[in-house]
């Protein structure tokens, strides 16, 4: 866990500044991962790790398709579910995304946007259950990033709130 929270750390730090999580940070990640696993639990755990890793990222990549998540942010999170067991897994993901919403939702309730923000969620619902398919949720790629939360930095409280054994 203290690998994968200086990780974190400085996959927040590239995700705050950048708003960008490089792929070679996450490929390091992986490596990492894999190469913890079969030193302290021998190579039958890949069996457990490899799939934990795709179905977290098969989990969150539809909401990447619609443009909630960066493709970084989708990849971090399946790397990381790698260095911890499922359920413990699923803890760590709850917590990572209910400590970004609380983040957007103060962000959203500070710059006074609450209104405008569910009008256009609701607009969106609408028009995705018309046509039967998802779109963009952001127009553009700047307002995403201006408006968005960079999940990097609650992944990390997520890993120190595990680490403190909370959960």
């Amino acid at each position: 866990m203290y690998l994968l929270a200086v990780s974190l750390a400085v996959a927040g730090i590239f995700d705050l500044f950048f708003r960008k999580i490089p792929n070679r940070l996450i490929l390091a990640m992986l490596a990492g991962c894999l190469i913890m696993s079969v030193i302290t639990d021998g190579p039958e755990s890949l069996l457990h790790v490899i799939p934990r890793i795709l179905v977290a990222g098969l989990l969150f990549y539809p909401v990447f398709v619609i443009g909630a998540l960066g493709a970084g942010d989708v990849k971090l999170m399946a790397v990381s579910c790698g260095f911890m067991s499922g359920d413990r897994a699923l803890r760590f993901l709850f917590f990572s995304l209910l400590i970004a919403s609380a983040i957007g939702a103060v962000k959203i309730g500070m710059s006074g946007e609450l209104r405008k923000r569910m009008h256009r969620l609701a607009l969106y619902v609408r028009k995705t259950i018309r046509t039967g398919r998802p779109e963009m949720y952001h127009a553009n790629r700047e307002a995403a990033l201006k408006s968005g939360v960079a999940l990097a930095g609650p992944m990390f409280i997520s890993v120190l709130i595990g680490i403190g054994g909370f959960y």
